[in-house]
């Protein structure tokens, strides 16, 4: 009975200090973080480790950025190039264009990042995601992997141009294509370049414009002219979102949802397509983070990011996701960050690539809240839950634009 009481004694002192003394968040976050290097083709270092043993399992690895950064694209070549390595995977899903992904896999461009970028130069707004790194990127892919499947684009149209000039040279008659002429005209007025610019698309007499093309078109039910007509239609109703909002219009956040939709459509096609029995296709993601939470994402949407990691449960599988941050001097530091992402931060920024395991921290959330602004906890807890791991990129800067021809 004696050694009962002591025990009780004791166990009681223990949960004493653990509630009296919990841990600091700044020493959680360094507990559970692990350093690495990287090439664009290869990871080394513990953190890389981590990595191959937490993906094990996964079917999907979903990689969230921001866009048009330097070590991002850099650091997505050598975490596929592991994944391809070690754990079979042969698919990638990027936020780009379809026709975009499917023209730079043809042949006489595929792995070549000056052609790729050739292209991107003749179409503008094909490829909206157009830095030297992410060219680099796709091309770096297309020659690893063979197969007109190696990569998914799964985004919206964005290149008008490019589609329609493919529909002035399907048109069925003088009258098909009279239109589609005028209306790439149109288009080519609208977004000349050099930059990156949907403003036909998102023009409010667009999507009367198309339904008038789509009606002496009269392409069959799932012929490729359907397809393009299809793809411009439904971009043009979500950039034309942003236009009506702008108007003061309520429509809410359907440019968020809709094209999440969309995003999901394209995807589930793809991936149909590639599975069989035997084999469940593995994909890694690249988009921006936005778009690959699990769970609700923070402009209120169940984005395909979610889909996947569901998918994977389905299939008693794993997805993985990595929010990742780039950092550099003159460029991006902790102060460009919202404040409740700063205490699942190191408590310096690293001079290293650093991975920050969140499901380590998923426990101690009530901790890393104290002093966040009340309104923003829920965007700290979707991110915490969101996403497995932090990755940290030291050293970046704003993607370069020299072979894309770019300012």
């Amino acid at each position: 009975m004696l050694r009962i009481a002591v025990l009780a004694v004791s166990l009681a002192a223990v949960s004493a200090t653990a509630q009296d003394s919990p841990p600091g968040v700044s020493d959680l976050v360094a507990r559970n973080s692990h350093t690495f290097d990287f090439s664009p083709t290869t990871l080394r270092g513990t953190g890389a480790d981590f990595l191959r043993r937490q993906t094990a399992d996964s079917q999907f690895v979903l990689l969230g950025e921001d866009h048009m950064d330097h070590a991002t694209p850099l650091f997505a070549g050598a975490l596929f190039r592991m994944l391809h390595d070690t754990h079979g995977y042969r698919h990638l899903v990027v936020e780009q264009d379809p026709v975009a992904i499917e023209d730079a896999l043809q042949p006489d461009v595929r792995g070549q990042a000056e052609r790729i970028a050739a292209h991107a130069r003749r179409y503008p707004s094909l490829y909206e995601f157009d830095t030297d790194e992410d060219l680099t990127f796709l091309a770096q892919v297309g020659g690893l992997v063979p197969g007109s499947d190696a990569i998914w684009g799964v985004e919206q149209a964005t290149g008008a141009v490019r589609y329609l000039e493919e529909l002035v040279a399907l048109a069925p008659d003088a009258v098909a294509r009279d239109r589609a002429a005028a209306l790439l005209a149109a288009a080519m007025a609208a977004d000349p370049g050099p930059s990156y610019s949907v403003n036909w698309l998102a023009a409010s007499t667009t999507t009367d414009e198309l339904a008038q093309l789509d009606a002496v078109y009269h392409a069959p039910a799932g012929s490729r002219a359907a397809r393009l007509l299809e793809r411009l239609a439904k971009s043009a109703e979500i950039f034309g979102f942003y236009r009506r909002a702008e108007a003061g219009e309520y429509v809410g956040l359907y440019n968020n949802t809709v094209r999440e939709e969309v995003l999901k459509r394209n995807f589930l096609e793809r991936y149909r397509a590639a599975a069989t029995p035997e084999r469940m296709p593995k994909a890694m993601f690249k988009f921006g983070a936005n778009h690959l939470y699990h769970g609700k994402n923070p402009t209120q949407a169940f984005p395909i990011g979610n889909l996947v990691h569901e998918m994977a449960i389905a299939n008693d599988a794993t997805g993985f996701g990595l929010y990742v941050i780039a950092l550099g001097d003159g460029y991006r530091s902790y102060a460009d960050h919202p404040a409740w992402l700063q205490p699942l931060l190191p408590a310096e920024p690293p001079r290293t690539p650093t991975i920050i395991d969140l499901r380590a921290l998923r426990p101690y959330q009530r901790l890393f809240r104290e002093g966040v602004a009340p309104d923003q906890v829920w965007e700290q807890r979707a991110l915490l839950h969101g996403f497995d791991v932090i990755v940290i990129l030291p050293g970046s800067r704003a993607g370069e634009r020299v072979l894309g021809g770019r300012t």
